[in-house]
């Protein structure tokens, strides 16, 4: 270096600060000055993005992770959707099989109720409650799905169907039948409708008699709801269509049974044990088709409101868990 070259006069400064951040044995990391605002930073908290940091002193709010929110709305509706699906298309068949994956899904439901109460974690308490829930409410809507329409469908769907049945011929040549295709010429006797009052609703009923021979002893009896008058003008399906002689079977039910003892009382008429109901309709593929169509239809509501109900829940989690933070948010909140 020449020598007419002076080194700058750099001074040093022992400041607290400036001492921590240059000591090599110093532990953690010292304030950071804020050129914009002239003052320091100070780490309130650690994530895993790194160091959360706030001014003053002053803690920061943490928002709800994503996953979180997430998890809150899709795994309750996919065991919303799930049971409810077990219910639809297996239940029928393997009663016991779906009544166990029911309870696995309970039990993951508790799984997550308890490590949330063990780990204090908010969201694994959410996401175990919504899911209970879903296990409830998929439960009890498909067992009224089954009981109200599935099992009306399987029962006319595996049923058989006789072709060129005589309406005075014997109900137990078609025991178990779904669809009966009656000779032609068969007809339903208006004269003797009766019109049976029970629960808010009118059953109406009248024998199904061939033209030739109106026996006394009645084999089929055609039924309905809403659509007679009390002792006349059955009107019930496609029963006054001229050449109507396609019917699908119904489940004989008390009710059923007391109109028809009133019926034989009323006309002086007789009829057999296993006298079978039946409704006249134009396609019977079309009726059975459109139950199952109806309870897709309902099922379908079913997990749409559902769906919603969890984006809701979803965001109730949200909320609670940017308050108070991920793991202690419901304790804190409450």
């Amino acid at each position: 270096m020449p020598a007419d070259v002076v080194p700058p006069n750099i001074p040093y400064s022992s400041s607290d600060i400036d001492a921590a951040g240059n000591d090599p044995f110093s532990v953690g990391p010292g304030p950071v000055w804020d050129p914009m605002l002239d003052r320091p930073m100070t780490y309130t908290s650690m994530s895993s993005s790194g160091p959360l940091m706030s001014y003053g002193g002053q803690p920061k709010r943490r928002p709800a992770r994503l996953a979180d929110v997430a998890t809150a709305v899709v795994l309750p509706w996919l065991v919303f959707f799930l049971v409810l699906s077990l219910f639809l298309f297996a239940y029928h068949e393997m009663e016991m099989v779906v009544w166990i994956l029911i309870t696995l899904c309970g039990g993951l439901s508790m799984l997550f109720l308890c490590l949330g109460a063990c780990a204090r974690h908010g969201s694994f308490l959410a996401v175990g409650f919504l899911c209970a829930t879903s296990v409830g409410m998929a439960s009890a809507c498909g067992l009224w799905l089954n009981s109200t329409y599935l099992e009306r469908y399987w029962e006319l769907d595996a049923g058989q169907e006789f072709k060129h049945v005589a309406p005075t011929s014997s109900a137990k040549e078609t025991a178990g039948a779904s669809v009966i295709h009656f000779t032609e010429g068969t007809f339903v006797d208006d004269r003797r409708t009766l019109g049976f009052v029970a629960g808010g609703i009118v059953l109406c009923l009248a024998p199904v008699v061939a033209p030739d021979a109106p026996a006394a002893l009645v084999e089929y009896w055609a039924v309905g709801e809403d659509c007679c008058e009390m002792r006349c003008n059955f009107d019930c399906g496609t029963a006054r269509d001229l050449g109507a002689t396609t019917a699908v079977t119904e489940r004989r039910g008390p009710l059923y049974n007391k109109a028809i003892a009133q019926a034989m009382s009323v006309y002086g008429l007789n009829s057999t044990d296993d006298a079978q109901l039946v409704s006249f309709v134009n396609n019977p593929k079309a009726v059975i088709a459109d139950i199952w169509d109806e309870s897709l239809t309902i099922a379908l509501i079913a997990m749409i409101m559902d769906l919603c109900m969890c984006v809701v829940a979803g965001l109730v989690v949200a909320r609670v868990l940017s308050r108070a933070g991920p793991r202690d948010g419901f304790e804190k909140s409450l």
